[in-house]
């Protein structure tokens, strides 16, 4: 077999489905659907592929009729365990071992990139976020990330001079939200590189223009920095048995939010991203709860933003993570096709977004964060929020306006804290 996920498999499943080929002479694609079932199933510790398989089932059909008949039987079942939620309650994937990563300065000479929407028409609502590669590579082993695939080393590659590059860079006009947590993690290294003093530099050159750091860490010793009020910090959130079973290494969510409460004790504006959402057994209960929390953790006007999302995979991506010898669940649900990825189906979205939006205050809605949706379908704002937007460009529009509003106002208010210690 030639595929190129062939060698990843265990020499067990390679010599079961060389002799299941010698057998029924399966055709190209059939050999992909074969070992793309087992590299599936494997992880889902649901295999080896030959208890899916039953061959005796169809022993009065030959040739070619019984090879599609087998084939046929094999993905019905398959697509049958996609269709149900994730079940974890009796999955304990093996607990990955941090990676012995080396630190390196590099020179590069693109720092800046955009989101990774769709860039022509408008598949998704896109709000024009702009990315800054300060860092690539990341030391978290979230199951489901596309980092990993970009990124082969186990090489954390820091920019050199990047506070010189950044006083010299020269943002286009349209620039006004820049993210930084695109090809690692924002915070999970602090100030160690110097690169949030080298942000520092160009949050002031442009105190119009958001710089969004993005994370699942814990770390707080850079919180008494002063940092620019313009300099948001966000975390991504999940449900506990996502962080536990799924995002490997990562902080808990008890220390994500006592994270972003030392950050807005601070002062310093903050911001979550309920990314990826995961349709699993029992997702209602976990985030519900998880919503709970932080309604009553902090104040709606502490919030910049607050955004959903769910798992959306390009063919590179499915690839690698089929490709990797990990224990994970996270695969298993429907593949269905999303403005050129692989996503879950729009009806299995709408539930999702839908019910955490309901989950909040009317406060909240009223006059709390921006609420959005992150690289998602235009059709599923109206049922999850009540509302859209037309286009990306009115989308941008509103979110600009409020990310800037929301952030002059925390500033405001941090400003006037010691005088109100000093009354």
């Amino acid at each position: 077999m030639e595929h190129i996920l062939f060698k990843s498999l265990p020499q067990s499943e390679q010599t079961y489905l060389t002799e299941l080929d010698g057998r029924y002479s399966f055709s190209f694609q059939e050999q992909r659907q074969l070992i793309e079932a087992a590299c599936d199933l494997l992880q889902w510790k649901m295999g080896p592929l030959s208890l899916w398989i039953e061959e005796g089932r169809y022993a009065k059909q030959q040739g070619k009729r019984r090879a599609k008949a087998l084939l046929s039987d094999l993905i019905e079942k398959v697509d049958l365990e996609r269709k149900k939620p994730t079940q974890y309650a009796h999955f304990f994937p093996a607990e990955r071992m941090p990676d012995k990563y080396q630190s390196v300065i590099v020179q590069n000479d693109k720092l800046m990139g955009r989101c990774p929407c769709p860039v022509e028409g408008e598949k998704t609502r896109c709000c024009n976020l702009r990315t800054l590669d300060a860092v690539q590579q990341c030391a978290f082993g979230c199951s489901y990330c596309s980092i990993q695939s970009f990124y082969n080393s186990h090489e954390i590659q820091v920019v050199g001079n990047l506070e010189q590059r950044l006083e010299s860079l020269e943002l286009e006009e349209d620039v006004w939200h820049i993210g930084t947590g695109q090809s690692s993690d924002s915070l999970l290294w602090g100030n160690d590189f110097g690169t949030l003093d080298a942000l520092q530099t160009l949050a002031r050159r442009y105190p119009q223009t958001i710089i969004e750091l993005k994370t699942k860490s814990h770390r707080t010793d850079w919180v008494d920095m002063q940092l620019c009020p313009n300099i948001v910090a966000t975390w991504s959130l999940n449900a506990p048995t996502i962080i536990e079973k799924e995002e490997h290494l990562t902080a808990t969510l008890d220390q994500r939010l006592g994270a972003a409460r030392a950050a807005a004790d601070k002062g310093i504006p903050i911001g979550f991203h309920l990314h990826p959402m995961v349709w699993f057994v029992g997702w209602k209960e976990e985030y519900r709860s998880l919503i709970e929390r932080v309604c009553a953790t902090f104040r709606p006007e502490e919030l910049v933003m607050f955004s959903f999302g769910t798992l959306t995979f390009t063919k590179a991506v499915l690839r690698e993570l089929r490709s990797q010898k990990r224990e994970s669940r996270i695969l298993d649900m429907e593949l269905t096709p999303a403005a050129g990825k692989y996503s879950y189906p729009l009806e299995t979205k709408r539930e999702l977004f839908s019910f955490a939006y309901s989950c909040f205050p009317e406060r909240w809605k009223e006059d709390g964060p921006f609420f959005y949706l992150c690289m998602e379908d235009p059709s599923l704002w109206e049922p999850t929020f009540g509302y859209s937007y037309p286009t990306d460009k009115s989308f941008e529009a509103a979110m600009k306006k409020s990310y800037q509003k929301r952030v002059a106002l925390i500033a405001g208010n941090r400003m006037q804290k010691p005088l109100d210690k000093q009354e």
